[in-house]
């Protein structure tokens, strides 16, 4: 389909892309994260090193000793606050019954929140959008939505009435009569009192509370909280003293008192019935809290646990147990044998049941054992449920190659700097025949007449193959003056350095994957060099013109919805590539919807084959993993891309 207007943004676009260059963008992290960085970068390292892909996980699931004797509903024991909002946090509590509905994220329908009535029923999309916790009151799903930065969002159980209550993010979501408890970043705003006084690091996460219509948000807790709960008198958070230090509040974050003092991590807490459960996050083991302030092992190789009505469900990376609170009796539910093969340390079939994030856990929902693990390489990671005997799909999919998902990508590959797509052989027909737009400049001569802090632009220069090509001409010689604007800048660095500190520095502009389409014109531009620091570097600044009128475009030009629904569509392919081949990193990538939030207007081309998403180094991963692309197909999303 044609684009009747476009419009004239060629020089707000240029400007915006090149507003990094002639300031000398760094490539180097914020200094308060910049030892964390490190740290990731030398295991992303010593991770990606050895990396290869597994086979099929071939074990069935098999029940080796009890049927599942869990009846379906609630009794007294279990009310619904604690069902809806505690029984399940610890896994991320996105999936819940209310109404004769399991509501949920769904892992077949590109993670959207949907709601079936049982096994093998029909999948109901109540709401495009990704849910972290959910929350079911009367006809209202409540949920944490990780499509739009963790904001609290609220939806009819019938999809409709979309509503965005609040634009502050939210970790956790538990409901108490209309109060919401959640933690998230320092907000001045809502520290009326100035209750932190320290300056707040972006990793770091406090206690709040907010009215169930997203208003009264307010600071409890002017800590760093670790984890939270609550019993619905009491606060309880974990914070890092020197040690792990448990503390208890009033719901008002008033008269606190510390209730446990630890030098193991703790995993997990639940309250129940009085007493608190927690894993111990080193030995792992279950541990007891019961009022009298006694300490109490109740089961060993534990990894993630829920309870309900009096019994522990614990689960590691091969087993689901039961264990009876009062008797300490263990019986086994499920079993599956891990499979350890060459290379597979981090394939997600090796830890079926258990990857250490919200991707995966035991669940007890209305009244029946639910959990997510890794099912094929056609299909990901599925959610089952304990039916009699056996575990089954709880909901399936439709089997589907990985190049169905992500057609290429830089993450495959062991150099810093790979960008993917098939070669547009067609394209050279439209350059000009005198050449492309090029300039070289070095800022000094060694005394054997080599130079150093080399500096180079090349740009493609179009013919009148092209009805466009003036206007695309005039952007490319506009492109190549900020570029030179950028030389100035980078021989400024040069002319402040001490004498032979320089020798290794380079700066250069080039462009690649040059792609004509019948609607598009595209191609990679990127800035790049090395000027001191671990490694070389590079900035992904792709461009899209529209071939009739040569004007650049952004992204949401592409597509006939807004940027909310074309980029969960395309990340979910994405999140779905790297769950099916099994990289270790998806989890809090995702849970964080990294792939959105870092994804900037002109970071994207087009190429015969698809469209090539780019991140700078340190938005998705570690440095030493470079910038990642990834190549996602047409037929993904032809449906919503302007032919």
């Amino acid at each position: 389909m044609r684009i009747d207007r476009v419009k004239k943004c060629m020089g707000l676009g240029i400007l915006l892309l090149m507003t990094g260059c002639s300031a000398g963008v760094s490539t180097e992290p914020e200094s308060g994260t910049q030892e964390k960085l490190q740290k990731e970068t030398q295991i992303e390292e010593e991770s990606q090193s050895g990396q290869e892909w597994q086979q099929e996980m071939e074990s069935p699931v098999q029940v080796v000793e009890e049927k599942n004797d869990l009846a379906a509903g609630l009794d007294s024991e279990d009310d619904d606050f604690f069902v809806q909002c505690l029984q399940n946090l610890n896994q991320g509590n996105n999936i819940t019954y209310a109404d004769g509905y399991y509501y949920f994220r769904s892992q077949a329908e590109n993670y959207s929140l949907c709601r079936t009535k049982g096994a093998g029923m029909p999948v109901e999309v109540v709401a495009d959008q990704i849910p972290g916790s959910i929350y079911v009151r009367e006809n209202q799903v409540y949920f944490i939505n990780v499509s739009d930065s963790r904001t609290l969002y609220c939806v009819g159980t019938d999809g409709s009435g979309l509503k965005k209550l609040s634009d502050f993010p939210m970790q956790e979501l538990i409901v108490l009569e209309d109060k919401i408890y959640f933690r998230s970043v320092y907000d001045r705003e809502n520290d009326p009192f100035y209750q932190l006084t320290e300056e707040p690091v972006e990793d770091d996460r406090y206690l709040y509370s907010m009215n169930l219509d997203g208003t009264g948000c307010e600071l409890l807790i002017p800590k760093v909280c670790m984890k939270f709960m609550t019993d619905g008198e009491w606060l309880y958070y974990l914070v890092y003293e020197e040690e792990y230090v448990l503390y208890k509040s009033s719901m008002d974050g008033k008269e606190e008192e510390t209730i446990l003092h630890t030098e193991d991590w703790i995993r997990d807490i639940l309250p129940y019935q009085g007493d608190l459960y927690w894993v111990n996050g080193d030995q792992k083991q279950l541990m007891r809290l019961n009022t009298q302030g006694e300490e109490k092992i109740l089961a060993s190789d534990v990894w993630r646990f829920t309870i309900a009505r009096g019994q522990a469900y614990v689960i590691n990376d091969e087993e689901i147990r039961k264990v009876d609170l009062m008797t300490g009796e263990e019986s086994l539910l499920a079993e599956r044998e891990k499979a350890i093969e060459n290379g597979s340390e981090n394939r997600e079939d090796t830890y079926p049941w258990y990857d250490g994030s919200d991707n995966r856990g035991i669940f007890v929902v209305n009244g029946q054992i639910f959990a997510k693990y890794y099912e094929s390489e056609e299909k990901g990671v599925l959610w089952h449920v304990l039916d009699g005997e056996t575990f089954v799909v709880f909901e399936d999919m439709e089997p589907m190659a990985v190049e169905e998902l992500v057609l290429d990508t830089s993450l495959l590959h062991e150099a810093n700097f790979y960008y993917p797509g098939r070669t547009d052989e067609n394209a050279m027909q439209y350059l000009d025949t005198d050449g492309e737009l090029r300039y070289e400049e070095s800022f000094g001569t060694r005394e054997d007449g080599s130079t150093y802090g080399n500096f180079r632009i090349t740009l493609p220069k179009f013919n009148s193959e092209l009805d466009s090509y003036e206007q695309l001409n005039k952007q490319m010689e506009g492109l190549m003056e900020l570029a030179l604007e950028d030389k100035e800048s980078f021989f400024q660095e040069m002319d402040e350095l001490d004498e032979d500190e320089g020798f290794t520095w380079y700066r250069e502009h080039d462009y690649s994957h040059l792609y004509v389409g019948e609607t598009y014109i595209s191609m990679h531009y990127s800035r790049g060099g090395y000027d001191g620091g671990m490694r070389a570097w590079e900035n992904s600044l792709p461009l899209i013109f529209d071939r009739e009128t040569g004007l650049m475009l952004q992204m949401d030009y592409l597509f006939t919805v807004e940027k909310s629904i074309y980029m969960k569509r395309l990340t979910g392919a994405i999140y779905k590539y790297c769950e099916i081949t099994g990289m270790d990193w998806w989890n809090d990538i995702f849970d964080n919807n990294v792939l959105v939030k870092n994804l900037g207007d002109l970071r994207c081309y087009l190429t015969p084959d698809g469209i090539v998403l780019c991140y700078e180094r340190y938005e998705v991963q570690p440095g030493a993993s470079g910038n990642p692309t990834f190549e996602i197909p047409y037929e993904w999303f032809a449906d919503i891309f302007k032919q």
